[in-house]
């Protein structure tokens, strides 16, 4: 299984930072053991990629990586060699406007539903996808429920439409599954848009990590010995997400709900609708 990640912040000032104190687990996956990393990021209201294919996914340092990249929302996908080598262009992450996402499984029982689930992407958003990943079109289909409603919801609750329609989309692709006699398996998705960040699972286990407060070093050591002051930051939030998680700091999400944060930096987690455990 690959690992999947998803980061929001307060102030990306302190990103750096966040990586060297929490950063460790987004390594889960041993640098031999990658055959293909990438990060997606909003900047200024554009989305941005970032992929190393093959042996440059591994040479990566991904803590200075993600603490290099000016943004207070970002996701990263890091392809386990289990699934084998991969073009740049089925790397993930994938973006369309102002959006960012990944997922890890998923592709199990739908390859006979993929022409149902292509069909149901509507032409404009359609002209997007660049190759024949079950992902890709998995974001596309997320993209076209959140862009249906986007316009009659009131922008504060837009933190929750999202969440809502990315278990919507798990939904969809558990009963996909179900009508051409298939298991979906397990499914981890992450999204993020302009400082809102979006998560689910199925099966596969996914943790949170919610920040408030840090500590950094007001200057560098000048000798040994030596303990510069440190300066504390409280108002600054942060929050990371991802599967493959070993620690005990970070917080398992329960299996088929979906987690956001709302604008006060408040984290929600609810069923998805219409999914098994729910219709139970």
């Amino acid at each position: 299984m690959s690992q999947v990640f998803g980061y929001l912040c307060s102030d990306d000032s302190l990103t750096a930072e966040v990586m060297k104190q929490e950063g460790a687990p987004l390594q889960a996956i041993l640098p031999e053991d990658r055959v293909g990393m990438g990060i997606g990021w909003l900047q200024e209201g554009r989305s941005l990629l970032r992929k190393h294919p093959r042996r440059k996914a591994g040479e990566v340092d991904i803590r200075a990586l993600v603490g290099d990249v000016p943004t207070r929302a970002l996701v990263g996908h890091v392809r386990h060699k289990d699934l084998g080598k991969a073009g740049t262009n089925r790397l993930q992450p994938y973006r369309f406007r102002n959006w960012v996402y990944a997922q890890c499984g998923g592709g199990e029982g739908l390859e006979e539903a993929s022409d149902a689930l292509r069909a149901s992407v509507p032409d404009h958003v359609r002209r997007n996808i660049q190759g024949a990943s079950m992902a890709e079109l998995v974001f596309h289909i997320f993209y076209t429920k959140v862009e249906s409603s986007l316009s009659i919801t009131p922008k504060n609750d837009w933190p929750r439409l999202y969440a809502e329609k990315l278990g919507e989309t798990m939904s969809k692709l558990e009963a996909l599954s179900r009508q051409v006699g298939e298991k979906l398996g397990t499914l981890v998705a992450v999204a993020v848009s302009d400082r809102c960040l979006a998560a689910s699972r199925i099966g596969e286990p996914l943790h949170y990590r919610l920040i408030e407060g840090i500590e950094e070093p007001k200057e560098k050591p000048l000798f040994a010995g030596h303990r510069p002051k440190r300066i504390t930051h409280d108002k600054f939030r942060a929050l990371l997400v991802a599967n493959r998680i070993d620690d005990e700091n970070w917080v398992e999400v329960p299996d088929r709900h979906v987690l956001w944060v709302d604008n006060d930096w408040e984290i929600k987690i609810e069923p998805i609708a219409g999914s098994e455990t729910s219709a139970q």
